[in-house]
């Protein structure tokens, strides 16, 4: 009997750490956008709602603000450009297009709306977090950053060096090493799936010599260097998370 419950504890504990695992992984390949919505006066809108269109793949999601005007949306697919809507009773309704989101970032985005039987006019303001840059120990590149890396062997590897934490193995695997780390320390992910060599046979930490995805494919890319958020595992050394476009 108590062989059987250790057996089902054990089972548990490890139905557990996947769906940790899981959660991990999604935090890394989505991103978020939260504001407030208010009257020309300053006040708060509640019940406005806000839709969110990803334009190329007319993805859609929906939300309303709280009895505070704010209103928060987590889970979108990074980069866009999103079409926005808002709509409220008695206001007139709003849309923003163009807006493009950051992977692992939420972006502030705070909407004036205009009664109906007032003066048409829009306010938006926009907020930018300005540690998140190439400077720190996180590099977040866009679609564009990306294809301005020059890489002969067009490998998503050869984006992480435009991070001062890196450094490049001279054997010509690829492998590359973050903050003194072995590069088969390092997580590698593409939308969420792992990339990385289980059985440690290549020494540039991917399953093949080459790498898993071709550049022209990537939207988005980061790398952070040993993050100190105990919700990030399952490595050692560095996280590269990658993006890919839709279609």
């Amino acid at each position: 009997m108590t062989s059987m419950k250790r057996l089902a504890g054990g089972a548990a504990l490890s139905v557990l750490v996947c769906a940790m695992s899981s959660a991990v992984y999604a935090q890394e390949t989505t991103a978020a956008l939260s504001g407030a919505i208010v009257d020309q006066s300053g006040a708060a809108v509640r019940g406005a709602s806000v839709a969110i269109v990803h334009t190329p793949s007319g993805t859609r999601a929906q939300t309303a603000t709280g009895l505070d005007g704010s209103f928060n949306a987590r889970g979108l697919r990074p980069g866009g450009p999103y079409t926005l809507t808002f709509t409220a009773p008695g206001y007139d309704t709003k849309s923003l297009t163009g807006v493009n989101l950051t992977v692992g970032q939420n972006q502030r985005l705070d909407v004036n709306l205009q009664a109906q039987d007032m003066v048409d006019e829009f306010v938006v303001t926009a907020s930018r977090d300005v540690t998140a840059g190439n400077t720190g120990r996180k590099t977040v590149l866009d679609e564009t950053a990306v294809a301005s890396v020059v890489s002969i062997n067009r490998d998503i590897r050869d984006l992480a060096r435009r991070s001062a934490l890196v450094s490049q193995n001279t054997r010509g695997d690829g492998g590359i090493s973050i903050a003194g780390s072995n590069p088969r320390q390092n997580r590698i992910t593409i939308d969420g799936a792992t990339a990385v060599d289980n059985y440690g046979l290549n020494t540039g930490g991917t399953p093949t010599r080459r790498g898993p995805v071709v550049l022209d494919a990537v939207e988005q890319f980061t790398i952070d260097a040993v993050p100190p958020d105990v919700e990030n595992g399952d490595f050692q050394g560095g996280a590269l998370d990658v993006v890919l476009k839709a279609g």
